[in-house]
């Protein structure tokens, strides 16, 4: 008898786990949808039990779907993902954070472009940071300059471009003269053209002899932007009361 109920216990939990496993990770991810367009407290509960799903993608779509549905919990949810041990989710999860908005998490998207070992989680990093913006963002932004991934690079450079042009303007000639890729040179000659700063002009010259089109372009556009720039503050400060 002992034996008999034994035999009984392993085959019930046999039969659980199959049910368990019947379907695979795209069925599964289906389901997280079907639930989303019918977000009832059932259905919501059983997007977040899938966070611990063992497919990295069923992970990231119910992560991505939660804070989709702005469930009240959003912000921590995808900040646990910030910790999830595949970068496809962490990368989905600092996404999520930029579209959030909120500056408190800026220190957590820093982390992760200067630690993170897969790049693609930190262009998400960099490019989240340029979402939320303030002096965190920046201070990380002009730290990812230096990252070893081209991705990396060109997004924070876009990021700092976008948020404050002027706030690393040394970073910004180094890469205008010694990035190998010439979409950085690009992005950085566009910064130092819209940082209304003067000093910035001799290096804007010198980059006229870039051995990339592009670049040459980019670069007298900037000098055209700056100089009309400088011209405005100069005729402003004409009209100011002396």
């Amino acid at each position: 008898m002992g034996r008999w109920r034994e035999t009984v216990v392993i085959l019930g939990t046999v039969a659980f786990l199959a049910a368990g496993c019947a379907h695979d990770p795209e069925e599964r991810r289906g389901s997280i949808y079907e639930w989303k367009a019918n977000p009832t407290a059932e259905n919501v509960a059983r997007i977040r039990a899938l966070l611990e799903d063992v497919d990295r993608d069923v992970r990231a779509t119910a992560l991505n779907v939660l804070v989709t549905l702005d469930v009240e919990d959003s912000a921590d949810i995808a900040l646990a993902g910030l910790r999830d041990g595949d970068g496809f989710v962490r990368a989905t999860a600092a996404k999520l954070l930029g579209d959030l908005g909120r500056q408190e998490h800026a220190e957590f998207l820093v982390e992760r472009l200067s630690e993170d070992r897969e790049p693609i989680v930190r262009q998400r990093a960099a490019e989240a940071l340029t979402k939320l913006g303030g002096d965190a963002a920046l201070a990380g932004l002009a730290d990812g300059t230096g990252d070893p991934d081209d991705d990396v690079r060109l997004a924070a450079v876009k990021g700092l471009r976008k948020l404050d042009p002027g706030f690393a303007k040394p970073l910004l000639v180094r890469l205008l003269f010694e990035d190998a890729r010439w979409e950085i040179r690009v992005q950085a000659a566009t910064a130092l053209g819209l940082c209304r700063d003067p000093e910035v002009s001799s290096a804007l010259e010198a980059a006229r002899a870039d051995p990339n089109e592009f670049v040459r372009s980019a670069v007298a556009n900037a000098l055209r932007h700056l100089e009309s720039a400088l011209e405005e503050d100069r005729e402003a400060s004409k009209d100011e009361p002396s």
